[in-house]
């Protein structure tokens, strides 16, 4: 049997990486275990930061039409779909990474933007360390879902399951265990090696990507479609 990638991420998303997979040979299952939502925020005065930070480009959609206010800030994204989206939305992306806002932020001298507005989700991967003085607004959240039929009659066949957060491993891990699924004849494929271990155990096998990018991610699935 071929074995197909089954794609949780919300819509949007999941649509994209569903057309990278098939650029990569591969047959795509999209059954989203979240849905993006907007939340109520207050933006704060432009004239108190010297940069923009997003690290999704949900941020970019949700905020609303108050990222006007912020155009006229350099912006820090992370991942080249956040930086186009910034692009695409009129913003000045003067500097984009893969490795996540801490070590976007260490690629940053401090003296140059010392106080940064970071746009996010409702859950987000907390900051642990930065010398920047850093607001944190949330502007969209993702609201967890059931498992969906098609996902679980993949999931029942055994394929591979492409992870993009740790609360995506998490949340499949759980509601598999509530669906009485088993878990030994998936496997897991995830962005990166917190996410691999969010899944937890009891899978076929569990890798992360050599690197934080859907290329990279799909990559290692397409390896694991063929064992």
């Amino acid at each position: 049997m071929t074995l197909s990638v089954l794609i949780l991420r919300p819509i949007t998303g999941g649509q994209e990486t569903a057309r990278r997979a098939k650029d990569h040979g591969l047959h795509p299952i999209v059954d989203p275990l979240f849905v993006i939502e907007p939340m109520a925020w207050t933006a704060p005065p432009a004239s108190d930061f010297d940069a923009l930070m997003l690290t999704s480009a949900n941020a970019v959609q949700y905020a609303g039409s108050v990222l006007g206010q912020y155009q006229h800030l350099p912006v820090l994204a992370v991942g080249e779909a956040t930086a186009q989206a910034a692009r695409n939305a009129g913003l000045d992306v003067i500097m984009s990474g893969n490795g996540g806002a801490e070590e976007l932020l260490r690629s940053v001298a401090t003296d140059r933007y010392p106080n940064i507005l970071r746009l996010m989700g409702k859950d987000h991967i907390k900051l642990v360390q930065t010398e920047h003085s850093i607001k944190q607004c949330c502007v969209y959240q993702s609201r967890a879902l059931p498992l969906g039929e098609m996902a679980q009659a993949a999931l029942q066949q055994g394929h591979v399951v492409v992870l993009h957060s740790a609360r995506a491993g998490k949340t499949v891990m759980e509601e598999m265990e509530r669906l009485g699924l088993d878990r030994s004849i998936n496997h897991i494929a995830a962005l990166s090696p917190k996410i691999a271990k969010a899944a937890g155990t009891g899978w076929k096998s569990v890798q992360a990507a050599e690197q934080p990018t859907d290329d990279a991610l799909l990559s290692l699935a397409g390896r694991l479609c063929l064992s």
